[in-house]
């Protein structure tokens, strides 16, 4: 009944009553290792709900002398050994984060216990087994997570590998062949955003939306199937511009709400999901309403993420854009103040060295960089360039995000010399962002933006030096990122935008008439892709005027 109606009280009552039990099964009772069991599977439930750290490290206890009680060949021991591992990997990902080195190192032995445990579980279940595709998705699951943290491509192709013969296992119309085509589209997106092969994304979504068909209503998992879909068409929108993608995926993910009503435990996902969603289509079509209704949804997510809540710093996070955004629109500095704010405190929510740290650690920077422009304080844009080099140090090639890095850096750098004139941070900028973009090699969803960065870079340097071929060089950079944003991408606008502009500055340095008409031209072909009320149209307009 928790399951269906999330209600608290159902869930304690169901732990006092195992507890009770167990204390009727001293130790040798045949029927003590299920006893442990069942607590265990009850505070993990808990865990899930609530957070509460003690009640993972009461049940990896008590999984682990369930599996004392269950030596080879014992019939359950594959379950137990199941059990162990999920909680031991999920300790790793929930507190990695340690004070000490010996501590840290004993997080990761966790991950790699986890694996161990789910190899030898499905030893114990040769085909045909039952409960053979059980053991093959947690080992990929675990196998996943650790590629999430350390970037080893071999482990995503495993996981991936072994979710397809999990799925083999598991033909229609068995119960479970709807979680099989979740696991396996899950690691195929996966796939897709780090390597941006679309065809992995495709796949995704096919599997994605057989699994939905596979769970009507009322089955308890189609939430999580319409919340499934929605990201990956959410994905598939910021590659393509598609309209109807976007469109689909809020409307999935509304969909997806209205069946985890207050005290659900995953309505703050769905919430954090909506708002994600109105938030991506803010930036495409710039409705004030969109950007509003997600804030709110935001703050009604991190409400239902009290602390120690393992998502609270996700939620600080997700405010925290949203507001950026805000303050992007309107300036307003109580917003970017309230971003500094949340920032800091996902910061100590995530001490070093949690994987997500980083990404906070560059929110921060960011945040800190614009404040010292609109203040003048040194002091923060010190602290962002420095932020900015510990997140570097975080990412070792061949990091996924080390690309992100090096361009925050040379972002902050550009702006310091911008600031103070120090020709320095100029040249290691235009540095830094040549070794992103080498990072990011075509089709990387990413390269088109590197390209710009690189350019801006340049023309800056050309701007202050009068040096010509960085000029050129810009302008090319310009050119091939406009080729990599194909109609109705959402950035297409600021690709014209970016080479009209440079080409009306070299017809300012050589008169070219050729060069003033492309660039008239662009800025109307950019015009063309912001209506009103796109917050951009003013900008564009003012190009065009200043070209004519």
């Amino acid at each position: 009944r928790f399951g269906q109606f999330g209600r608290h009280e159902d869930l304690e009552g169901a732990i006092s009553l195992q507890r009770e039990a167990l204390e009727l099964q001293p130790a040798a009772h045949p029927d003590r290792s299920s006893s442990l069991t069942n607590i265990a599977l009850a505070l993990w439930t808990r865990f899930k709900k609530y957070g509460r750290r003690e009640d993972l490290e009461e049940g990896i206890s008590l999984h682990r002398e369930a599996l004392e009680l269950r030596p080879a060949p014992h019939p359950d021991r594959s379950s137990s050994l199941d059990n162990l591992g999920i909680e031991l990997w999920t300790r790793f990902q929930q507190y990695v984060a340690l004070s000490t080195r010996s501590e840290q190192s004993g997080r990761q032995e966790d991950l790699e216990e986890a694996i161990s445990l789910h190899r030898e579980a499905l030893e114990l279940r040769p085909g045909p087994h039952p409960l053979r595709p059980i053991s093959l998705s947690n080992i990929a699951d675990a196998l996943r997570r650790r590629f999430e943290q350390f970037g080893r491509r071999e482990d995503l192709k495993e996981a991936i590998s072994l979710h397809r013969e999990e799925l083999e296992l598991r033909p229609a119309p068995h119960p479970d062949r709807s979680s099989s085509l979740d696991n396996l589209g899950t690691a195929l997106l996966t796939l897709f955003q780090q390597y941006a092969r679309h065809e992995d994304l495709e796949e995704a979504i096919s599997l994605y939306r057989e699994a939905l068909e596979l769970r009507p209503a009322p089955h308890p998992s189609r939430s999580s199937s319409l919340s499934n879909i929605a990201i990956a068409l959410r994905t598939r929108f910021g590659q393509r511009g598609q309209h109807e993608d976007l469109e689909e995926a809020i409307s999935l993910h509304r969909e997806a709400l209205q069946l985890l009503p207050a005290p659900h435990p995953g309505r703050s996902t769905s919430l954090s999901n909506i708002a994600i969603g109105l938030w991506t289509r803010f930036q495409q079509y710039g409705r004030r309403e969109d950007l509003e209704e997600g804030i709110s949804l935001h703050r009604e997510a991190l409400e239902l993420r009290p602390a120690p809540h393992p998502l609270r710093s996700s939620s600080l996070r997700n405010i925290a854009a949203a507001l950026w955004t805000r303050f992007g629109q309107s300036g307003q500095h109580e917003d970017l103040e309230e971003v500094i704010s949340l920032n800091r405190e996902v910061l100590e929510l995530l001490p070093a060295p949690h994987p997500g740290r980083s990404v906070s650690l560059s929110n921060l920077a960011v945040a800190l960089s614009t404040r010292s422009e609109q203040s003048g304080l040194q002091e923060d844009l010190e602290e962002a360039v420095s932020l900015h080099r510990e997140i570097l140090e975080l990412r070792p090639a061949p990091h996924p995000e080390r690309s992100s890095s090096l361009t925050n850096i040379a972002l902050a750098l550009w702006t310091r010399f911008k600031k103070y004139g120090r020709r320095e941070d100029l040249e290691e900028a235009i540095s830094l962002h040549r070794e992103a973009l080498e990072l990011l090699p075509a089709p990387h969803p990413d390269r088109s933006s590197s390209l710009d960065n690189l350019a801006n870079a340049l023309s800056t340097r050309f701007q202050q030096y009068g040096r010509h071929e960085d000029q050129e060089a810009a302008i090319s950079l310009y050119r091939e990122a406009l080729e990599l944003r194909p109609a109705p991408h959402p950035t297409r606008s600021s690709s014209f935008s970016n080479i009209a502009i440079a080409l009306r500055t070299r017809f300012g340095q050589r008169g070219q008439h050729e060069d003033l008409e492309e660039a008239i031209s662009l800025h109307r072909e950019a015009l063309k892709l912001l209506p009103a009320p796109h917050p951009g149209r003013s900008t564009s307009l003012s190009n065009i005027a200043i070209g004519l």
